[in-house]
């Protein structure tokens, strides 16, 4: 046995790894699969009711209704991120690496909000967009167009666009960023061919880059479908416990939190007294929904 070992020396780095992931990672989602099969509210007894607790998030009136809520918001965010703000974090990629005029300034200018806290970020769009005082009703009212002013954050339909302009703004840099660095390892040979063959400058992008980067790009798509289903404090912040107006930005996170922990809503005793049996429940529908799409890029990635 010790003598495979020290054929295989990389193994004993694997292991204080493999300990720290196993108690942090796989133990946790362990545990949380099997208080789902109980009810329990976290203080009393532990009462065994097998997957009761999953028939009823999918059969409970008041519980698929915002299950489905939820996740419709979330998916709402994801397919704003994969159908907007990925392809513009490309071109934007593209365009600072191929050192535009004011490319570093840009560069700057577009990952500076990264560095700036949640709260602050719906802050200044409180300040924008607010019924009295904010900027955009104001200019509206300078320009004469004061019948289009509007109370912008108390609009439940407008509500997942708000909250996804405050997540592209504060986020955008950090996915453009992870673009230009897998863009500055594409072989230059490829790009001086293209050039060569008269390419031009949107080609090179389509036919040269976009192939090589695929891999950034599957990655990036998958890790904006994880942040849309686990995304809680911009949600949270907005609308408190209860996700908005009607529920118009719950989350999926939200709706984890509001089960698990308590609502300022009357739910009866039947939710509040198995709040952990029930909120894990979610917290592991949550987890397999990540954890087909994680397989589904690992089949894209070695396709």
């Amino acid at each position: 046995m010790l003598a495979k070992l020290k054929k295989r020396p990389y193994i004993f780095f694997l292991i204080p790894g493999l300990i720290v992931y196993t108690a942090l990672v796989v133990y946790p989602i362990i545990s949380a699969m099997q208080l789902s099969l109980f009810r329990w509210n976290g203080i009393g007894e532990k009462v065994f009711v097998g997957f009761n607790n999953y028939k009823a998030l999918f059969t409970d009136d008041y519980l698929m209704k915002q299950f489905a809520n939820a996740l419709i918001n979330s998916i709402k965010l994801f397919l704003l991120t994969t159908l907007i703000q990925t392809p513009l974090q490309i071109i934007m990629a593209y365009m600072i690496y191929a050192n535009m005029k004011g490319h570093r300034f840009t560069h700057i200018a577009i990952f500076a909000p990264q560095i700036i806290s949640t709260p602050i970020i719906v802050f200044i769009f409180r300040i924008l967009l607010d019924s009295n005082v904010g900027v955009v009703n104001n200019l509206l009212e300078l320009a004469g167009l004061g019948n289009l002013a509007r109370p912008w954050l108390g609009i439940p339909e407008l509500g997942v666009a708000f909250m996804y302009l405050m997540i592209t703004w504060g986020g955008f840099g950090i996915g453009m960023t992870f673009f230009l660095g897998a863009m500055n390892m594409v072989s230059k040979d490829g790009l001086e061919a293209a050039y060569i063959e008269c390419a031009g400058f949107w080609q090179r992008l389509f036919l040269v880059i976009l192939p090589q980067i695929k891999i950034t790009v599957i990655n990036l798509v998958l890790v904006g479908y994880i942040y849309s289903m686990t995304m809680f404090d911009f949600s949270y912040i907005l609308g408190g416990n209860t996700g908005g107006i009607d529920g118009s930005i719950d989350v999926m996170a939200l709706f984890f939190y509001r089960i698990a922990f308590g609502d300022s809503n009357p739910v009866g005793g039947k939710i509040s007294e198995n709040s952990v049996g029930m909120g894990t429940t979610i917290a592991c529908v949550l987890f397999l929904l990540i954890f087909v799409i994680a397989l589904l890029q690992i089949f894209l990635i070695n396709r």
